[in-house]
């Protein structure tokens, strides 16, 4: 229904609401609690905005903080500029993500006004919110939103905590004539993962939607594509695993055995064991992994003509404490025709440790600091620097009693590379698995200098969630350097030596069913 002034009452009554809650977040900002903090926001959205804003100083500092809603909102994209605004005096604070969303439903019932499914706002946020932490992991709901958009978003934006933050985002983004919206996929690729009774509503409430719009052809479409094909549309885009555990020959510790093993982020087993590989040397396993991971990769891209696009392939590289600093990421997976198709240059590569995965008693640490990395918090509390905490203080356990005394701290950077015997490294990687921390970084080729610190500041910004995915992208940056050409130092580009361990603790492929 429209009011006599052209708008929609449903939207009017979201639009109420997101500035009450826009009020509210503002107030439980600690940068804004000071009148000076009040007055820097106030020029700063005069600034942005182009025009000179005055607040009363009798006024409440909610009537204050209205002013300010009210200013932004009037203009394109105000809501999303007041979050820079508060970026800049406080990037770290929860409220200016909570901001960001808020920003990204004000653009979404900007772009739905009129239509149908605004009278559907409430259910769907209450159908899409409890989706999290699972079975919607970070990783499932990238899969959705890349599905959702046509491969054009590979990832929900930072701001974003759960599926209907994610819908959010999405109903703002343009649609292309002819084609359906991306909100209106992302209901329907979210549909299977609810329960049955909510599954079909959802779905029918879409389609009554896509009717309203002279969609229901293109859904109709895409829903028969979507079973039609050997998996799900959801499914088929999901990560699949290949976990290599090399382990000493217990019989010859100069050798090793090689165990890969498969995985899936869809539904059904879990880590099922390939053939192994008994007593390599050494100075053979990377042609043995090599030959490995060129037979997965040819298995997984054989199929049918015209199937679909096979899910990425992730690897695990689970080593034991002496081989942790091996350049696994280097090695090459086909070179048998193209000795440069290393694994980093195809794939996402980390490193497990084996020795933790072997150690039940640091299990419980483990998941209690893996369960904490999914909070997502900034790098200024989660990661720590091991260089940083031996400056402060020479005492002999102080990087141990600095990890015991935060528990926020999930990752951290060594102070030099783990070589075995040597240096302080090993020490702390060795405290780092003992205290459960789930992320180790490390230079490979260096101690920790400047330089990487620069570089992991970068890699860094959208938090440890994103972490693996941009040392992807920089390790290819890496690959496509020249040698000595693009050298930047003696040991070249850091992405060439930048060793990242990622244990995950809810994925164990120690124990995987046999084939």
């Amino acid at each position: 229904m429209t009011e006599a002034g052209g708008e929609d009452r449903t939207a009017s009554r979201i639009r109420h609401r997101i500035g009450a809650k826009t009020v509210r977040t503002l107030i439980d900002m600690r940068a804004l609690g000071t009148a000076e903090g009040r007055a820097e926001l106030v020029a700063a959205v005069g600034r942005e905005t182009g025009r000179p804003l005055v607040t009363r100083d009798e006024d409440t500092v909610a009537e204050q903080f209205l002013d300010v809603f009210r200013r932004c909102s009037a203009a394109p994209d105000g809501l999303s500029v007041l979050a820079g605004v508060l970026h800049g005096m406080d990037p770290y604070c929860p409220q200016v993500f909570a901001v960001q969303r808020l920003a990204d439903e004000w653009t979404a019932v900007g772009s739905l006004e009129g239509l149908a499914v605004l009278g559907s706002w409430r259910y769907l946020a209450e159908a899409l919110t409890p989706l999290q932490p699972l079975p919607y992991p970070y990783k499932m709901r990238s899969a959705l939103v890349w599905l959702a958009t046509g491969k054009r978003l590979s990832e929900p934006p930072p701001h974003a905590e759960n599926p209907w933050h994610d819908f959010l985002y999405l109903a703002g983004q343009n649609t292309a004539p002819g084609e359906l919206p991306p909100w209106m996929l992302h209901l329907d690729v979210c549909a299977p993962y609810m329960s049955r009774e909510l599954s079909e509503e959802v779905m029918a409430r879409n389609r009554h939607w896509s009717l309203g719009l002279g969609l229901s052809e293109l859904l109709d479409e895409e829903r028969n594509r979507a079973r039609g094909a050997s998996v799900s549309g959801v499914a088929r885009q999901l990560r699949r695993y290949l976990a290599i555990r090399i382990e000493t020959d217990p019989l010859n510790n100069t050798q090793y055995n090689v165990f890969p093993s498969h995985m899936s982020d869809g539904p059904g087993r879990g880590w099922v064991q390939g053939q192994p590989r008994h007593q390599v040397p050494v100075e053979q396993l990377e042609d043995v992994v090599g030959s490995i991971v060129r037979q997965t990769e040819r298995h997984r891209r054989a199929g049918p003509a015209g199937a679909a696009e096979p899910a990425p392939l992730f690897l695990e590289f689970v080593l034991p404490f002496e081989l942790l600093n091996l350049p696994v990421e280097w090695w090459p997976h086909d070179w048998d025709w193209a000795s440069q198709m290393t694994s980093a240059s195809e794939f996402s590569v980390v490193i497990r440790s084996l020795d933790r995965l072997q150690t039940r008693e640091w299990h419980e640490f483990w998941n209690t600091r893996w369960q904490q990395l999914g909070a997502d918090e900034p790098p200024s509390r989660s990661v720590c620097y091991a260089a940083d905490t031996r400056a402060r203080s020479h005492a002999p356990h102080a990087l141990e009693q600095r990890l015991g005394e935060d528990e926020h701290l999930v990752a951290l950077v060594l102070s030099e590379p783990p070589l075995t015997g040597t240096g302080h490294g090993s020490e702390e990687l060795h405290t780092a698995l003992r205290m459960g921390l789930p992320v180790v970084i490390w230079n490979r080729a260096d101690r920790a200098t400047s330089g990487l610190r620069e570089v992991l500041d970068e890699l860094l910004r959208g938090g440890l969630k994103r972490f693996p995915a941009r040392v992807d992208a920089y390790r290819r940056e890496a690959a496509g350097h020249d040698g000595e050409a693009a050298a930047t130092g003696r040991n070249g580009h850091i992405g060439r030596h930048l060793t990242v361990l990622w244990d995950d603790a809810e994925r164990n492929p120690m124990d995987p069913d046999p084939a």
